[in-house]
C-alpha cells in the first residue's frame, strides 16, 4: 500500500472533518487549574534536591550503620569466640574435675566393695610390732560373751597384765552390738598380779551375776586369763577370800584353755554393723560336730548360723604334719563372692584355731577367691577374733 504524503493543507482538511469539541468550563476555573499545575511542577522541582539530600543522608546513615554493625559484629564475634574459648576451658576443667571425682568415687566404691569383703579377725601379718589384747564383753542383752580384739603399741614395754588394765576402759562402747557393762573391770575390782595369779578384790556383792550360767562367767574369766597369760584368778571381798556372785560363791578359777568351740554370728540389723563372731561356751567333741552345729541358729541366745545352706561340707580330713585341716565341699555346695560366704570362711578358720589347727585348705570350692581369701591356697587361721580400732 503506498504511503500518504502529508502536507499542511492536507492536515488542515483532515482536522476540519473531525467533530467539534467545546469546553464548557468557566475561564476562571481553567486559569486556576493551570496555575495550580504550575505550582505543583515548581514544588516538585524545588523538593527534588531536598529529597535527594535526605536520601543521601539516609544512605550514608545506612552505610555507616552497616559499618558500625560490622565492627560490632566483629567485636561480638570476637567476644563470642573468646567466650567460647573460656566456656570450652571451663567445660574442659569441669570435665576433668568430673573425671577426677568419678575416679575418686570409683575408688571409694572399690574400696567399699573391697572393705565389705575384708576379714574382721586379726591375722599374723597384721600384728607386726603391736600387742594383741582380747577382751570378753557381753552382748547388749547380756546373754553371750563376745571376744573383742585390739592391736596396741607398747613403747614402755609394759607387762601383758599392765597393758591389759591400761586399755580396758577404752573398750567400753566400741560396738553398738555390745553392752556398756564390763563385769570384770577396774571400776568394780582392784587388780593385782602376784606369782602369775590375778588377785581381784571387790567391796560389793555382785548380785547381777545371779541369772547367768556358770559357763557365762567362766568364759569371761578364762578369756582374761588367756590374754594376760595368767594361771588363775583369785577373788576377794574386802580382803577376805571369796566373792558372792548372786546365788553362788567363787574363790578361785583355774585357767583352762578355751578350745574346741564353734563360732556363730551375732547380728544386729538396726546397728548396720558387721556381725561379730561368738564362740559357743560349751566345747564340742569333734570338729565335724562343731561344723554341723554352726549350720543352725541358737535362738535362745540370739546367735545365727555361721555356715549358710549354700555351703555343704562333705567331709573333713587333716594333715597332722602340717597341722592342717582339709575341708572338702560337696558338688551341691555353692561358694559365692559375697559376705555370707566370707563370714562362713572366717568362722570355719576361727573354729579350726580352737581345734588347734594352724591352716585350713578348702577343696571343691568352684571359686578361686572370696575377698582376700585365696581359696586355691591354704589359709592361716586367725590370731584373734573381732578386731576393732580404738581411739588413743
Amino acid at each position: 500500500m503506498p504511503k500518504r504524503k502529508w502536507n499542511d493543507e492536507k492536515i488542515k482538511q483532515t482536522l476540519k472533518q473531525l467533530p467539534s469539541i467545546k469546553d464548557e468550563r468557566n475561564p476562571e476555573f481553567i486559569y486556576h487549574t493551570i496555575q495550580m499545575k504550575k505550582k505543583s511542577v515548581r514544588r516538585t522541582r524545588v523538593s527534588m534536591p531536598i529529597l535527594a539530600t535526605v536520601c543521601t543522608m539516609i544512605l550514608l546513615f545506612i552505610i555507616s550503620q552497616s559499618f558500625f554493625d560490622n565492627n560490632e559484629s566483629y567485636d561480638s564475634e570476637s567476644k563470642v569466640a573468646d567466650n567460647s574459648a573460656i566456656m570450652k576451658a571451663k567445660i574442659s576443667d569441669e570435665a576433668e574435675k568430673n573425671d577426677i571425682q568419678n575416679f575418686d568415687f570409683a575408688n571409694q566404691q572399690a574400696e567399699m566393695a573391697s572393705s565389705s569383703l575384708a576379714p574382721t579377725a586379726i591375722y599374723q601379718e597384721d600384728v607386726g610390732n603391736y600387742e594383741v589384747l582380747t577382751y570378753p564383753i557381753p552382748d547388749e542383752n547380756i546373754q553371750v560373751i563376745v571376744p573383742v580384739s585390739i592391736l596396741v603399741e607398747n613403747p614402755n614395754h609394759l607387762s601383758k597384765f599392765d597393758l591389759y588394765v591400761q586399755n580396758v576402759n577404752k573398750m567400753i562402747g566400741v560396738n553398738k552390738q555390745l553392752s556398756n557393762y564390763f563385769p570384770i573391770s577396774p571400776e568394780l575390782f582392784t587388780y593385782h598380779l602376784s606369782d602369775n595369779n590375778i588377785e581381784v578384790d571387790t567391796k560389793q556383792e555382785l548380785t547381777n551375776f545371779g541369772s547367768h550360767s556358770e559357763g557365762f562367767f567362766n568364759t569371761l574369766v578364762q578369756q582374761q586369763l588367756q590374754t594376760i597369760g595368767a594361771k588363775k584368778m583369785v577373788f576377794y571381798t574386802d580382803g577376805k577370800l571369796g566373792v558372792k556372785l548372786g546365788n553362788r560363791k567363787e574363790t578361785t578359777i583355774e585357767f583352762k584353755p578355751l578350745e574346741k568351740r564353734a563360732y556363730f554370728l551375732l547380728e544386729d540389723d538396726e546397728s548396720m554393723q558387721r556381725p561379730l563372731y561368738v564362740p559357743w561356751e560349751k566345747p564340742y567333741d569333734t570338729i565335724e560336730n562343731a561344723f554341723d552345729a554352726m549350720e543352725d541358729d541358737i535362738e535362745t541366745h540370739g546367735l545365727t548360723a555361721s555356715i549358710p545352706n549354700t555351703i555343704d561340707i562333705d567331709k573333713v580330713s587333716e594333715d597332722e604334719k602340717k597341722g592342717q585341716l582339709i575341708v572338702h565341699l560337696s558338688n551341691e555346695s555353692k561358694m559365692e563372692e559375697d559376705q555370707k560366704t566370707l563370714y562362713a570362711i572366717e568362722s570355719i578358720l576361727l573354729t579350726a584355731k580352737d581345734f588347734k589347727y594352724s591352716t585350713v585348705k578348702f577343696e571343691n570350692t568352684k571359686v578361686e577367691a572370696v575377698g582376700e581369701f585365696q581359696l586355691t591356697k591354704e589359709l592361716a587361721v586367725p590370731v584373734a577374733a573381732n578386731r576393732v580400732d580404738i581411739k588413743e
